[in-house]
């Protein structure tokens, strides 16, 4: 239940809950006090009727009553008292008063006639009124009144029972609500900020969690799990991208140091053997010539990269005829491979449009060819191919990867580059994207060779469009490289609407 409707039902429990409590108290009591009444009122006919008897002789009711005293106040007690009225209104006795009292007070006739007859129940007395008559005519009134005795012998120990009870039924509804908001508020908000300082101080979050709430603050506690989890993930990329900008720093910086130091040389060479020949001071600015330009690529290459991975840069991206564009794309490398000696085969299969930056898209593809060359054994051959989401694979992609190439390749082209060579690692599979990690081969005596970002660029720029790249190898078939493109929607194809 929302933390909200609790509350106001919660409330509104509290609030009714005590009237519904003193609604059955006082239900339960006057139960009991009708239940006291029937048998007092039973026990007190008997003890009235000898009383009453003597109370309606006539010649009790005359302002001058012989004998009337002597008569009357050996009926009175502490427990009964009574008075005796004239029809007028006039009191002509008390048992609790003397001569002065009783003479002189009158009560008016609408007090004195009002409930003749009736047994009158309070909360500490009985008091019963009756007309005496003489030969038809009204005499007087009498009134009695008795103490309700055994009643109030028992009021203090109902008192007590009535007050513990409230008492012990304020301590359980207290304890109750105390109970419920603590399960349902303190517990969580106490939670909340234990998570919130063990996140100050830096510690890793518990992996266990307890049932998940669907209240409102179980919605704040994931919320603030979401959040801290976003801000450790944002802090692991800073931590991981300042450490590759320290490795891009400390590898650009060794690898610059060779053709800066071949520079230094040569230069220093040119200016110092005023007595070389001409060819070798000729060769001499080759070599530097050839450093500089070296240089100027490095430095280059990492702009690139630099520019690719801010978040600012976008590609002018433009759409073009899939089948086009890629042929044109692949073709200019069939004089590259006949020049290095290689055996090029291409495959274009697709009949989609693509929203490219072809440029990058130039830069991605050259990447991969000239990577695949480097690991290539001469007379080798090299695979180059895009095929669509529907297109069968080329023969000389490697038949395991069938089923996970086309899942890779769902709703999207591939860009496949495939080269023979010795296998590289699986483990290693991943980290040659990462920049400045090249795969050593043992076999050619050393690393391939290059920057170290050009794969790195490469993923960058299918990133920008939308794709990505994985890199699969075997011994068998040797080492593929496969960039996803999305495909765009043939403008003749209908959508279905629902």
């Amino acid at each position: 239940m929302r933390l909200k409707y609790w509350l106001m039902l919660a409330f509104l429990i509290v609030m009714l809950l005590p009237v519904a409590a003193g609604w059955a108290l006082f239900s339960l009591y006057n139960y009991y006090e009708n239940q006291r009444a029937v048998g007092e009122y039973v026990e007190l006919t008997e003890r009235l009727a000898p009383i009453e008897k003597v109370l309606n002789d006539p010649t009790l009711y005359s302002l001058q009553s012989p004998g009337r005293n002597q008569t009357l106040s050996a009926l009175a007690s502490e427990q009964l008292s009574f008075n005796l009225y004239l029809p007028s209104g006039i009191r002509v006795y008390t048992s609790g008063g003397n001569a002065w009292s009783t003479s002189g007070y009158t009560v008016r006739s609408s007090e004195l006639y009002r409930n003749l007859y009736n047994l009158q129940m309070r909360h500490r007395t009985f008091s019963l009124k009756k007309p005496v008559w003489n030969q038809g005519e009204l005499a007087g009134i009498y009134e009695i009144t008795m103490l309700r005795q055994a009643w109030l012998e028992g009021l203090s120990i109902r008192t007590i029972w009535v007050i513990s009870g409230a008492v012990v039924f304020f301590v359980i509804l207290y304890g109750t609500v105390l109970w419920l908001l603590s399960r349902k508020l303190f517990f969580p908000m106490k939670m909340l900020m234990n998570r919130m300082d063990a996140f100050a101080r830096g510690e890793r979050p518990d992996e266990i969690r307890g049932g998940v709430r669907s209240d409102e603050m179980g919605m704040l506690l994931q919320q603030f799990d979401a959040m801290q989890q976003t801000i450790r993930e944002s802090q692991m990329e800073v931590e991981k991208q300042q450490k590759e900008k320290e490795m891009i720093v400390a590898s650009l910086s060794h690898d610059l140091k060779t053709p800066l130091m071949s520079i230094s040389a040569y230069a220093e060479a040119l200016s110092m053997d005023t007595g070389s020949k001409r060819l070798e001071r000729q060769e001499y600015k080759e070599v530097i010539a050839r450093n500089v330009e070296r240089m100027k690529r490095m430095i280059g290459e990492l702009e690139t990269y630099t520019a690719l991975g801010s978040g600012d840069s976008e590609l002018a991206m433009v759409e073009v005829e899939g089948e086009e564009f890629f042929e044109m794309l692949l073709g200019s490398y069939r004089e590259l491979a006949e020049r290095e000696n290689y055996n090029m085969r291409m495959s274009v299969r697709t009949s989609h449009d693509y929203r490219v930056h072809p440029e990058s898209l130039m830069r991605l593809t050259d990447n991969l060819v000239h990577n695949a060359l480097r690991y290539t054994p001469p007379q080798g051959s090299i695979g180059l191919a895009v095929i669509d989401s529907e297109a069968e694979l080329p023969g000389w992609v490697d038949p395991s990867l069938g089923a996970e190439l086309d899942a890779y390749r769902t709703g999207a082209a591939l860009i496949v580059v495939h080269n023979e060579g010795p296998p590289i690692p699986a483990e290693q599979l991943e980290r040659i994207f990462e920049p400045y990690v090249q795969y050593h081969k043992e076999q050619m005596g050393g690393y391939a060779g290059g920057s170290g970002l050009g794969l790195s660029i490469a993923r960058r720029i299918a990133l920008k469009h939308g794709g990505d790249i994985r890199m699969w190898s075997s011994e068998q078939y040797g080492t593929a490289a496969a960039c996803r493109l999305p495909e765009r929607r043939n403008p003749d194809e209908t959508l279905d609407i629902i």
